[in-house]
C-alpha cells in the first residue's frame, strides 16, 4: 500500500477529525471548515468501554500519583481489564454528583477509592457491595492504603470478582 492509497476505518476518522468537520462544496465554490466544540471534561480519563467507573479524591494530583496507579493498573490486569475498559474519575477536578456522574457515564459498576466521603451525598457502607437502582457501587478507602493493607485488597479483589462475575 502507498501513501496514496491510505484507507482509514470508520473509528479511526473519528478518533482523527471527532472536533473538526469539513464541508466540501460540490458546485465550485470554496470549501467551509467547521469546528465543533465539546464540552470541556475534567477529571476524567479512560475510555470506559466496559462502562466500568473507578472514583478517586485526590487534589493534589490529576488522577492519581504514579504509585496508586501502578497498583490500579495491576487491579485491571487481574480483572481482565485495562485504562479503555474504565473511566477514571478524579472528584476532586470533576464535582459532578455520584448519580449524575453514573447516569452520564452509563456506569454498569461504580468503585469508589477514598478515604474522605464526606462529598457522598447518601449513606454509604464502605466495603461492601451495594445494588443502586443501575449500576452496582464498592466503596473502599484510597489506593494507597489499600496497597498496604492485605485484609482490605482481599476485599476489594472478592468485590470485584462478584461485581465482573470473575
Amino acid at each position: 500500500m502507498t501513501l496514496e492509497n491510505i484507507q482509514l476505518t470508520d473509528q479511526q476518522l473519528h478518533e482523527l477529525y471527532a472536533s473538526h468537520l469539513v464541508v466540501t462544496a460540490t458546485d465550485g465554490k470554496p470549501a467551509i471548515a467547521v469546528t465543533t466544540e465539546k464540552a470541556a471534561v475534567t477529571g476524567i480519563t479512560g475510555k470506559n468501554n466496559k462502562q466500568f467507573v473507578w472514583i478517586v479524591n485526590e487534589p493534589q494530583y490529576p488522577f492519581l500519583n504514579d504509585d496508586d496507579f501502578q497498583f490500579l493498573s495491576e487491579i485491571l490486569t487481574a480483572c481482565r481489564m485495562n485504562m479503555n475498559d474504565i473511566a477514571l474519575v478524579n472528584y476532586a477536578h470533576n464535582k459532578t454528583s455520584l448519580h449524575s456522574l453514573a447516569a452520564t457515564l452509563q456506569a454498569k459498576h461504580v468503585v469508589i477509592s477514598a478515604t474522605d466521603q464526606d462529598w457522598l451525598q447518601q449513606a454509604t457502607e464502605s466495603y461492601s457491595l451495594q445494588q443502586e437502582q443501575d449500576y452496582q457501587l464498592f466503596i473502599t478507602e484510597d489506593l494507597s492504603v489499600l496497597r498496604n493493607d492485605k485484609v482490605k485488597k482481599t476485599k476489594l479483589w472478592l468485590a470485584l470478582k462478584q461485581m465482573l462475575g470473575l
